[in-house]
């Protein structure tokens, strides 16, 4: 379904802006820029990963995150975030349209948007959909959208290797905190790089100085890399902040969506079959044909 297909049926416009990621959505002369650089009309940053475009948004007054988010850009670029930031669970309204915000758990401060006059929600990335409204169409992220990518976390072969005070490999924002939490909860003993620490101590994570240590994965020399990817050489326990091929059916599924569009990852054409026989249809990103300057 392409731009012009999505406005008839759904009453927005779905577009994409030459020179930038992701979309943009005009609804009721509104626009709305997903993840994506600063640009006339607002930006919603749903979390801080540097692929999301958040750190491109700090001076930028008509872009929204969430208080975490914010915080977590901070740690990572010392410089304050300029726009409007919001809890998760709070709404907002941007002119005439409502916004709601829910977690989705994929880092700290992760936030779903549902705009509620176009029944339309925009998850980010996700690592949990439980929390999530109902909704006539879902754009979201396909990051394992093959069903070749079907895994479970596998928590217990952390905790073992943690005992032997070992080095752990993690993405430094989100999955070094989550492991943090994990580690703290259960009592285990750990330590982190300075540029995880800094990041932890912004959201109230403490970090020891001694046992297992989180490392950024280009820093693991040994030990184990905290990952659902295949492509690392080094020992691998899955670990992932996103949901599997199985997660983005049942998410779709929970949510009722009429019709999706995927606009981060790849989309299997697996998936768009097993989406279609469930009368659920779908976009990528290449199917939205309107480019504006």
């Amino acid at each position: 379904m392409n731009s012009i297909e999505i406005a008839e049926r759904f009453g927005f416009l779905a577009y994409r802006k030459k020179s930038c990621p992701h979309l943009s959505l005009r609804i009721k002369g509104i626009d709305l820029h997903i993840d994506s650089k600063p640009i006339e009309g607002f930006n919603l940053i749903t979390h801080a990963h540097s692929d999301h475009y958040g750190q491109r948004n700090l001076n930028n007054q008509r872009a929204f995150a969430s208080v975490e988010t914010a915080k977590i850009l901070k740690a990572i670029t010392g410089k304050d975030f300029e726009g409007k930031t919001f809890r998760i669970g709070d709404s907002f309204r941007l002119g005439e349209l409502k916004v709601e915000t829910y977690p989705t758990k994929h880092i700290h401060g992760a936030t779903a948007f549902y705009i509620r006059d176009a029944d339309l929600l925009i998850t980010g990335d996700v690592k949990q959909w439980r929390e999530l409204p109902k909704c006539r169409v879902l754009i979201t992220e396909a990051t394992y959208g093959h069903p070749s990518f079907v895994f479970e976390d596998e928590i217990e072969k952390l905790l073992s290797v943690a005992e032997k005070k070992v080095c752990l490999g993690a993405y430094p924002v989100g999955k070094a905190q989550r492991i943090a939490e994990i580690l703290g909860k259960e009592g285990y003993e750990f330590t982190a790089e300075d540029n995880i620490k800094r990041i932890c101590s912004a959201l109230g994570i403490e970090v020891g100085d001694s046992g297992s240590k989180i490392v950024s994965p280009r820093n693991l020399k040994e030990g184990y890399i905290l990952t659902a990817q295949r492509s690392y050489k080094a020992p691998r326990i899955v670990i992932s902040d996103h949901i599997d091929y199985r997660g983005i059916i049942a998410m779709v599924e929970h949510c009722k969506a009429e019709h999706v569009i995927f606009y981060h990852g790849k989309a299997s054409e697996s998936l768009k079959k097993e989406l279609a026989e469930m009368g659920v249809s779908c976009s990528t990103l290449k199917d939205l044909d309107l480019i504006l300057p």
